[in-house]
């Protein structure tokens, strides 16, 4: 009877330990990530793109945006550059429209839709962004994965 009456006190709260856990563990919604990424673009905050976008694997998807035959830091440097103050990427991205539509992950990999729509011509131009979930953030790691 003891034994009965410590599992129906204890149970309970196992149970809501359980639950509390579980509740704890939601991840961010990366589709915030780059809608972030974008306002740190818009104000060259460099320290959240260093922290929001693995600049040596997004500097690998824009091939013709970045120097040539350069180094993997000097590619991410001139990503980085690329991303703020008069850098051409910021421009040429902050020039358009941008619309921000649905996100897909699988496991620790999401893929969130941008559209970069032409102010003047009203062309828009389709990308998928793709992140990866590390150390408690979702980091942009392509800007192109189409």
């Amino acid at each position: 009877m003891n034994r009965l009456r410590l599992l129906v006190c204890v149970f309970p709260a196992f149970a809501l330990i359980a639950l509390l856990g579980c509740a704890s563990d939601t991840r961010p919604d990366p589709k915030e990530t780059v809608k972030g990424m974008f306002a740190a673009i818009r104000e060259s905050d460099s320290l959240y793109l260093s922290q929001h976008v693995d600049m040596n694997l997004a500097a690998a998807t824009l091939g013709e945006e970045l120097p040539p035959d350069s180094t993997v830091a000097d590619q991410s440097r001139a990503l980085l550059s690329a991303l703020t103050g008069e850098g051409r990427l910021r421009k040429r991205w902050l020039e358009n429209q941008i619309v921000l539509g649905g996100a897909q992950e699988i496991g620790d990999t999401a893929w969130v839709e941008v559209s970069f729509i032409d102010r003047l011509t009203r062309v828009q131009y389709y990308n998928k962004m793709r992140l990866d979930f590390r150390r408690d953030r979702w980091v942009i790691n392509s800007f192109r994965t189409l």
